[in-house]
């Protein structure tokens, strides 16, 4: 990995609702470095009422005016506890060939409605308040560094936009749950992690473990919803499960993902920049 010095830019891009801040115009407010005798933590297991219930089904689109006046995904059996479900894309995945066009990412998040309104507020057009966002991957990680594109990757970056997209401790939620059928984020975040630090980020296998830095990132966002009394969970739709194969949101938001990637030109996704969603 490399540092990539950013070409100067605004330090606030607003897309109507969705403000755009840099990192480096933006202080540090999560992200601490996790060393080996650090208390860690992680997220917890999301179980659905039925292993076969859709995520829209399980969370149905509603307006809790106690909470807040906009729609969320809300669980029909407790409704202190939201659904954000996430997906990251990556065309040319892992490719080594030199010949061939680098690999390009994107993200994605639904955090209300779905459908084909979605917002990618990385481009010059109009805004759409759909309740899903589509951005690239950027090229630089929060502390600069420059990384590859992957799946994994930007799945894990789509989770960190999701969660801090909205201040969602304070509309009074008791729990974030995050959907998606990628492993690797859901056990990273929920059971790995720790034993990772405590090998000085070394695997079972003692390789180095990637994305350590949007690894971090996450763990503070969580660590800071935790202490406003928000809890983070993650609820993984396994391959082949009816939830999700029949849940048409999970397509969309999967579509959101591989569009971000194929839509952005590589200038407009280089430093790492913040998604804030206002009145959203």
């Amino acid at each position: 990995m490399e540092h990539i010095k950013p070409e100067p830019e605004l330090p606030i891009r607003s897309k109507s609702n969705i403000t755009l801040v840099t990192e480096s115009r933006d202080s540090p407010r999560y992200r601490r470095r996790l060393t080996r005798r650090a208390l860690v933590r992680p997220a917890t297991l999301f179980v659905p009422q039925d292993p076969n219930e859709t995520p829209e089904h399980h969370f149905p689109l509603q307006t809790l005016s106690a909470r807040s006046t906009q729609s969320r995904f809300i669980n029909r059996y407790d409704s202190r506890e939201i659904l954000i479900l996430v997906d990251g894309s990556c065309i040319n995945n892992g490719s080594k060939d030199p010949v061939a066009k680098p690999p390009a990412a994107g993200c994605s998040f639904t955090y209300k409605g779905g459908g084909s309104e979605v917002a990618f507020p990385f481009m010059d057009v109009g805004y759409n308040d759909g309740g899903m966002v589509g951005f690239p991957l950027e090229k630089c990680g929060p502390g600069g560094e420059s990384y590859n594109a992957t799946s994994n990757r930007a799945k894990l970056r789509a989770v960190i936009a999701a969660l801090e997209f909205r201040a969602w401790q304070e509309e009074g939620w008791r729990r974030v749950v995050v959907t998606t059928d990628l492993e690797y984020v859901v056990y990273g975040a929920t059971n790995y992690l720790p034993q990772w630090v405590r090998r000085r980020w070394r695997t079972r296998r003692s390789t180095t473990v990637a994305n350590r830095d949007l690894w971090e990132e996450l763990q503070g966002i969580i660590e800071k919803l935790q202490r406003a009394g928000t809890l983070v969970s993650f609820w993984l739709l396994l391959p082949g499960s009816m939830a999700k194969t029949r849940s048409a949101l999970v397509q969309e938001t999967k579509d959101a993902a591989r569009e971000a990637a194929m839509v952005h030109p590589d200038a407009t996704a280089v430093e790492f920049t913040r998604l804030c969603g206002i009145m959203l």
